[in-house]
């Protein structure tokens, strides 16, 4: 399995990826926007890191737990949508592609795509010509997604890949539009954004919907707090893993003010923030974060 065995993430084998996963699903170097060089760099990147070490576990984890999940990812997010915010999962998907500008012709990045429901739901609502790319680390997920592109024959415009939201196997500036839907939390969000920039066109626009935390969070009480909250709550709904996986994402939550200061000094301009409403006054704000790369 590719997300158990951890082939796709640390030695980012996709021939493995397309043994287990079957044909049509991984992308491979003969898209022009697919870059060999970037595969291989992720190696470089994490060698030698002080993180590597406990960034690569919280990775392993976050893998076990989604691959589990996966048959069962939409309705489970779904609940927990309407439970925490009160809103489905569809209506949450829907109210970030309506903050997206879609053009003709925009090559479209999906990062934690998933069971590849953002993609699946722009085929579906907006009637433009563009390319829809999805990227994520767990393969079991990504099968998922396959199984229901398959079953509508108007996906055709939506690919698969399996590779690293952190250190992405694509050439620069190869996408017009990132989006990125409640995953944020669980990555290196400076080194995400990093990425982000690089494979983004000059005037290109990101669009990022996730959970915004407080400032109180930064306080070691706080944070020790919400940490065992969100393990015991998981672990009794969910799994050992996905208990692991959420308590470890609390790191990775930013306020509204943090992500305007990481897109700031990465050199976005026209930087939006949207508090979406919710109907839990002491769960995180669901924010959509919206932005584009200078010229």
């Amino acid at each position: 399995m590719c997300g158990a065995s951890n082939m796709c993430v640390q030695h980012w084998d996709f021939q493995f990826c397309r043994l287990f996963l079957g044909p049509g699903l991984v992308i491979y170097p003969s898209r022009d926007y697919l870059d060999t060089r970037q595969m291989r760099r992720r190696d470089k990147v994490y060698t030698g890191s002080q993180e590597k070490i406990p960034f690569m576990k919280e990775q392993e984890v976050v893998i076990e737990a989604f691959t589990e999940l996966a048959p069962r990812y939409e309705e489970v997010v779904d609940n927990e949508l309407n439970r925490f915010w009160g809103w489905s999962y569809a209506g949450f998907v829907d109210r970030l592609i309506e903050l997206t500008p879609i053009s003709d012709g925009d090559f479209i990045l999906d990062l934690a795509t998933g069971t590849s429901v953002i993609p699946r739901r722009l085929v579906e609502r907006v009637k433009k010509e563009y390319q829809v790319v999805g990227l994520d680390i767990t393969a079991r997920m990504l099968k998922r997604g396959k199984e229901k592109i398959d079953q509508d024959k108007a996906n055709i415009n939506i690919h698969l890949t399996c590779g690293d939201a952190m250190v992405m196997p694509f050439s620069k500036e190869s996408f017009n539009v990132v989006m990125c839907g409640l995953a944020t939390h669980h990555m290196n969000v400076p080194r995400m954004l990093s990425e982000i920039k690089r494979v983004l066109k000059s005037g290109g626009r990101i669009s990022i919907a996730d959970a915004g935390g407080s400032r109180l969070w930064h306080l070691s009480v706080i944070k020790v707090l919400i940490r065992a909250a969100a393990f015991l709550y998981f672990l009794a709904v969910e799994n050992i893993n996905r208990a692991w996986a959420e308590a470890a994402a609390v790191s990775n939550i930013r306020t509204a003010d943090e992500w305007n200061t990481l897109l700031s000094e990465l050199g976005f301009i026209d930087i939006r923030i949207t508090k979406l409403p919710s109907k839990r006054f002491w769960t995180p704000d669901p924010l959509v974060l919206e932005a584009t790369k200078s010229s």
